[in-house]
């Protein structure tokens, strides 16, 4: 397949791979190209012998005799980008899986990734929420999971062709990972404990409903007050981590979901000043319940369970406040957002995140 006179799209070669993991390396970050890898079945964009991008294609079956399809990694070296070779390239893979008899073609995109999506959504793509995945593969979902590698790609959606027909629930996404986190404390009170106290757990399970939900409302309040739609999406890819974190090491890793601008036609560097404003008041909104909780705590002499439910709402607004806010590399939780937009608000919102709940 020829772009132009000179560019073409091919099947690579196996003696091609160190010459195309060097154009992956130039269009990776370091942290990125560690979870590259190859699968039989990879298109190349070559110029005059030159590899100036590839596509990374998997077919998979879930279901006996049900083929399926994925796009694992799309890239191109900078000096090709404009040329449009990404979209050639999609476009190469999608016609590769689909002749290959795959009924479902895949990709996963992160969800401020917004040149990508709307490249997929161009293309008959469509996000396929938790609940929409668990409803057409059922039990069978981890594999699902494993064979597209959504298990260890938090913050990343899957977008699939042809899209859903049904749209999903913002609202039942939002209950979906309070549940999940409710029962990820639960294993957690077992791994630490031995035991089950339902008082703890109760607590901070209703906690969790609370400090999660204030911070979507905080940050949903601020979209609107900027004239911006908005929706809540979950990050289930994320789930497997923290139940791993939970189980082997005793502790928590919370995944809130992010609150992001409704439909696809927004571009993150564009709408980072509005989003960076929704993540401070996300973080502000729990930082203050969290505060409350620990003054609260101090008072209060005469009511001991009070004092539990108080300490469920420290240790669980500790959490979300230091993986939210303190990790900028952690590029879906609010304090990425925030770090892209002030590195100083970031400082000073850190130590004073830091400073309220280990100083006081």
């Amino acid at each position: 397949m020829l772009i132009n006179h000179d560019i073409k799209i091919r099947n690579m070669k196996e003696d091609e791979k160190n010459k195309v993991l060097t154009a992956m390396n130039r269009s990776f970050s370091l942290i990125e190209r560690r979870s590259f890898y190859f699968t039989p079945n990879v298109l190349i964009a070559e110029r005059d012998g030159e590899i100036l991008g590839a596509i990374v294609l998997k077919i998979f079956e879930i279901s006996q005799n049900i083929k399926e399809g994925l796009i694992s990694w799309i890239f191109t070296v900078p000096e090709a980008r404009g040329l449009g070779l990404g979209q050639t390239l999609t476009e190469a893979g999608i016609e590769f899986l689909e002749k290959q008899g795959c009924e479902k073609v895949f990709a996963a995109v992160e969800g401020n990734n917004t040149s990508s999506a709307k490249l997929f959504v161009s293309r008959g793509f469509g996000i396929i929420s938790p609940g929409q995945q668990f409803r057409r593969y059922g039990l069978k979902i981890l594999k699902f999971w494993i064979k597209t590698f959504h298990f260890a790609d938090l913050g990343h959606f899957l977008w699939m062709k042809p899209a859903p027909e049904k749209k999903d629930s913002s609202s039942l996404q939002l209950w979906g990972t309070m549940i999940m986190t409710s029962l990820i404390w639960l294993l957690l009170l077992l791994r630490t404990e031995g035991e089950i106290n339902p008082m703890n757990w109760l607590s901070l399970s209703t906690a969790t409903v609370i400090l999660f939900g204030i911070r979507y409302a905080a940050m949903g309040l601020t979209a609107r007050l900027q004239g911006l739609q908005f929706r809540y999406r979950a990050w289930e890819s994320g789930f497997p981590l923290s139940i791993a974190v939970a189980a082997i090491f005793g502790g928590i890793f919370l995944i809130p979901g992010g609150v992001y601008p409704s439909g696809h036609n927004w571009r993150y560097k564009d709408s980072l000043i509005k989003l960076s404003k929704m993540a401070l008041c996300g973080v502000l909104s729990v930082l203050l319940i969290t505060v409350s909780a620990r003054l609260l705590m101090y008072f209060n002499t005469f009511n001991k369970d009070l004092n539990i439910f108080f300490n469920s709402i420290l240790d669980v607004g500790a959490a979300l406040l230091i993986v939210d806010t303190c990790f900028p590399f952690l590029s879906s939780y609010n304090g990425s957002k925030i770090w892209d937009w002030n590195k100083t608000v970031w400082i000073i919102l850190t130590i004073a995140i830091i400073g309220s709940l280990y100083l006081l």
